[in-house]
């Protein structure tokens, strides 16, 4: 697999796909792609504390076209890859990525992953690496109570209804984890300052070990 040519051709794609759509329904769908420079400084950053001697099952539970992919493919070997599986809710980002990565060993799943059932012990994943959808509260209404019930019971996180949509994929990432994986959330910094996001800041502090927060 040639991943610099695929990644040349995935933000082509990217740069397509966003110019079909309008920003009003981006905003909607909370899509902002990842620059790629930004994914492989975090996937570098991952690298660093993940564990030396351990392969890789990767997981991005919102892969639009891919950026952490490709960035896990340029920081890893691929002999230290064992698995890697992406989801996508949205067809129109999905389809044409479905096909970019074809060739490649991604378990690719056009499906909304709020509502998947987290895998079996031995198939869940040591690195997951995601940006999540930044969709306002108002854009999920009539999904929320049923996000709140799923928080509560994957990573006892107690979301109030003002909270985005980052903040369930947050919570229902957490039961897909093996025990000592490595997460990194590119998420936005407001969870630090506004009321919903105690739930958050319990849930780092509380449910995991908090390594690194990074504040851009």
């Amino acid at each position: 697999m040639n991943n610099d040519l695929i990644e040349t051709q995935r933000q082509s794609l990217q740069l397509i796909l966003d110019r079909e759509k309008t920003q009003e329904e981006r905003n909607i769908m909370g899509q902002f792609s990842t620059p790629i420079a930004l994914a492989i400084n975090v996937l570098a950053h991952a690298k660093n504390v993940f564990p030396k001697q351990c392969k890789v099952r990767f997981l991005d539970p919102a892969f639009g076209t891919g950026s952490f992919y490709s960035a896990l493919n340029s920081v890893f070997p691929s002999t230290r890859i064992e698995a890697a599986t992406g989801f996508e809710i949205d067809e129109h980002y999905g389809k044409p990525a479905l096909k970019l990565w074809e060739k490649t060993n991604l378990n690719y799943q056009l499906a909304d992953f709020t509502k998947q059932t987290p895998p079996s012990e031995g198939e869940k994943y040591n690195l997951i690496i995601c940006n999540p959808p930044y969709v306002r509260h108002h854009h999920i209404n009539g999904q929320k109570e049923r996000l709140q019930a799923r928080a509560i019971d994957a990573a006892n996180m107690k979301l109030s209804g003002l909270a985005g949509l980052y903040c369930y994929f947050m919570a229902l990432t957490h039961p897909w984890m093996k025990k000592n994986a490595i997460a990194g959330w590119l998420i936005p910094s407001e969870f630090m300052d506004v009321n919903y996001g105690q739930a958050i800041k319990d849930y780092l502090l509380n449910e995991v070990t908090l390594l690194q927060i990074h504040r851009f």
